[in-house]
């Protein structure tokens, strides 16, 4: 891990940035690095316990900070551009990053932090307010123009429940309402035929809509919420555990995103503890450890991560073996 953090810390841009898209993605048209991807670094070092100014990595961390918080736009939303997906994503993440550093020390520059911190709650809140054409999508996030037959999905809303929730362990104001009816939102995309939970309720490619990641992303949810020991929970981390992480590199069956269902899974059976956690673990780190680069990163060999970049590989990989160092408060037990 920290010969990842070293190959990270070498990636930064002058402007604090951490490349989002580079060799390895497919051609697509010119785009600016978001504070997603930033984000995700910044809170690769945060897992393992350093902090912006200080160590070997503080100046890289505090580039990377003040990247994110000049990234907001006049609304409160946290990214370079209102894109579809990625400024989505790009919010969440990085006001998740920023909450969690506002509870973990005090930041130098403490009105900023916390007046972008505020305006992204409001950004937040407003996006939940978006009428949505069915009613079993009540209580999610989805993007910024309506995307297939869901206008709610549980990757995006995972995000934002974790920043709220964050948010509010800082000590900012939190309409609760906004996390309860998201937690029932999430319970509603739970699938009790496939005993795991959906990416969206209504899906256009039904093949694509269980993974492992999602699967991880419903049962960190409900960890969140308290509710790790109901059935739901403890189906979905079974199911987690029908697909093991043996290859890295590689998706299984119809999965997308391996590095991020690696990510989310490795937190949610944190959460799960007990067998759970001794079974998932030490195969996710055995497979990872053998896939890492000889620079200290990761890079998929298949799958849609690829498309973000080495260094968004990198750091969720870095995240996914950080759980037991507990240093991110959002997700401690």
């Amino acid at each position: 891990m920290d010969r990842a953090l070293v190959w990270l810390s070498k990636r930064q841009k002058a402007d604090g940035s951490f490349h989002s898209l580079d060799h390895l993605a497919k051609p697509r048209p010119p785009m600016r690095d978001e504070p997603g991807v930033t984000g995700l670094c910044i809170m690769a070092f945060l897992s393992r316990g350093h902090l912006p100014g200080e160590g070997p990595f503080g100046e890289t961390m505090k580039r990377g900070v003040d990247f994110i918080l000049g990234s907001q736009m006049e609304d409160g939303l946290l990214a370079r551009q209102r894109h579809l997906y990625h400024g989505a994503y790009s919010h969440g993440i990085g006001a998740l990053v920023l909450s969690e550093l506002y509870g973990i020390s005090k930041p130098e520059n403490d009105l900023q932090h916390r007046r972008v911190i505020e305006r992204a709650i409001d950004f937040s809140s407003k996006r939940y307010s978006q009428p949505k054409a069915m009613p079993d999508d009540e209580g999610g996030w989805r993007y910024f123009r309506r995307h297939g037959m869901s206008d709610s999905d549980l990757s995006v809303t995972s995000w934002n429940v974790m920043f709220l929730r964050s948010a509010k362990n800082a000590g900012f104001e939190i309409n609760v309402r906004l996390i309860d009816e998201a937690v029932l939102y999430m319970q509603r995309l739970y699938d009790r035929n496939l005993r795991t939970f959906r990416y969206e309720i209504h899906s256009e490619t039904p093949e694509l809509n269980c993974s492992r990641g999602m699967a991880g992303a419903g049962v960190l949810s409900m960890a969140m919420a308290g509710m790790h020991q109901t059935e739901m929970a403890q189906e979905a981390a079974r199911f987690i555990l029908k697909y093991p992480f043996d290859q890295y590199t590689k998706p299984a069956g119809y999965e997308e995103y391996p590095c991020y269902s690696a990510f989310y899974c490795s937190h949610a059976m944190f959460q799960m503890g007990g067998k759970f956690w001794c079974e998932f673990f030490p195969v996710l780190a055995d497979s990872m450890l053998s896939a890492q680069m000889d620079d200290g990163s990761w890079i998929m060999r298949e799958g849609a991560d690829i498309e973000y970049g080495a260094a968004y590989m990198t750091a969720l990989s870095v995240l996914a073996l950080t759980p037991p160092y507990q240093t991110l408060p959002i997700f401690q037990r």
